[in-house]
This record gives structure tokens, C-alpha cells and sequence, in this order.
């Protein structure tokens, strides 16, 4: 699973240099997507990356609260 999460943000990071958008996804079903792209038994879909272009009037993104009430350092 380190090793697709490492891969998975080396597209995700390469998606964007290259102008496009991003998602990782999970919670999607492993057994259908390993039918679906005849993945042999010792391959497990952990995650699914999707990537494209951005549609005119997409949505901006949801507003988030600031990092400073989210996150501290000890």
C-alpha cells in the first residue's frame, strides 16, 4: 500500500504540472475494478487515481478552515 500511495502522488504532483486536475479515490470495490481490468490475483487495487482537465464553470473549491485552527505542533 506505500508503494501505490508514494505512485499515486508522483501522477497526481505530475497531473498538475502538466495543467491538469486530480483526485485520488477510494472506497470504491476492489474485486469489481481487478474484473474490470483483468488484474491478476496478487494485484490489489488500493486506489484509484483520477485525472483530466477541469470543466468551464467548474465549482471553486469548498471553503476550508485556516491550517492555524486545524493543525498544531507540539
Amino acid at each position: 500500500m506505500r508503494s501505490a500511495t508514494f505512485g499515486a502522488g508522483s501522477l497526481l504532483y505530475a497531473a498538475e504540472l502538466h495543467g491538469f486536475g486530480s483526485c485520488p479515490m477510494i472506497g470504491f470495490d476492489p474485486v469489481a475494478v481487478a474484473s474490470e481490468f483483468s488484474l491478476l490475483p496478487d494485484e490489489i487495487p488500493v486506489l484509484l487515481v483520477a485525472i483530466g482537465r477541469a470543466a468551464t464553470n467548474n465549482w471553486p473549491q469548498k471553503s476550508r478552515r485556516p491550517l492555524t485552527e486545524v493543525l498544531s505542533f507540539a
